[in-house]
């Protein structure tokens, strides 16, 4: 199979587009289809059923489409879908998520004993897989965590009108329960688009977790083992989004991270 086949990512909404834009500028000869479900979003207050019914027919879509590797550009689906999605696409197509590569990065990097903060949405810090993970790869780095299930739609309303959420953050950092953190995950791929607020309301020193490089880091890993790395392309369309219901919002914020030079369409499920 040709290694020019796209790269599927999908997440509900915009903040998949935080990691798209990773990998683009980690991987810029890659060609990447991106499937934001924005006719279901927030995934962060559905059931583990219901985002495991979205998540593998999108899954499935990106398959029918040709690609060869799927990122799962969404905290919510990542930690509570991930293996009906591997199920999905079959042994041949790798399926990256954001919960294990940032495990992954934390149990190298933390070589003594470390607090780390978690902020995600309702279903990511419910399914508890943060806390799995890191207890089977270190024994030294405690897990807070806590849910902030307004900050997703905040960020999605606030980014479309130029605006920071600072009294949604402000709220759910204030009973300090991240005083004596070492390092933060920001546990839902929106949270990005406002990491200099979450810094500010930390305390000095704090690291906030790259996600979305972490993540672009191991899809780069993956693809080099695969063989399926592509280092020259002369494909014209290596952009291309569709969404389940194209709204003003989503326009402007693929423009926004990518320019004009991109194709958008909507795409019913």
């Amino acid at each position: 199979m040709s290694s020019l086949r796209p790269i599927g990512v999908f997440d509900s909404g915009i903040g998949g587009l935080t990691v798209a834009r990773a990998i683009h500028d980690l991987l810029p000869e890659e060609s990447i289809l991106y499937f934001g479900d924005t006719a279901h979003l927030p995934y962060g207050e559905k059931s583990p059923e219901l985002i495991q019914r979205y998540s593998t027919r999108i899954a499935r879509h990106l398959v029918k489409s040709g690609c060869k590797a799927i990122v799962v550009a969404c905290n919510s689906a990542s930690s509570n879908a991930l293996q009906a999605i591997i199920s999905e696409v079959g042994p041949n197509i790798p399926v990256i998520d954001m919960v294990t590569p940032v495990v992954k990065y934390l149990s190298h990097n933390c070589a003594h004993a470390c607090q780390v903060g978690l902020i995600g949405t309702r279903a990511t810090i419910a399914s508890g897989l943060y806390h799995r993970c890191l207890k089977d790869l270190s024994s030294h780095v405690e897990l807070i965590s806590k849910a902030t299930p307004l900050l997703a739609s905040a960020i999605e309303e606030g980014f479309f009108n130029d605006s920071i959420p600072q009294a949604v953050l402000d709220a759910y950092f204030s009973d300090n329960l991240f005083k004596d953190i070492d390092s933060i995950i920001l546990g839902c791929t929106h949270y990005p688009l406002v990491k200099d607020a979450v810094k500010n309301l930390l305390p000095s020193g704090v690291e906030v977790i790259d996600s979305p490089s972490i993540v672009a880091e191991q899809l780069n890993s993956v693809l080099t083992a695969m063989g399926e790395k592509v280092t020259e392309s002369n494909l014209k369309e290596k952009l291309h989004f569709q969404v389940s219901d194209l709204t003003e919002n989503f326009k402007f914020s693929a423009r926004h991270f990518f320019g004009d030079d991109l194709t958008l369409e909507e795409v019913v499920l």
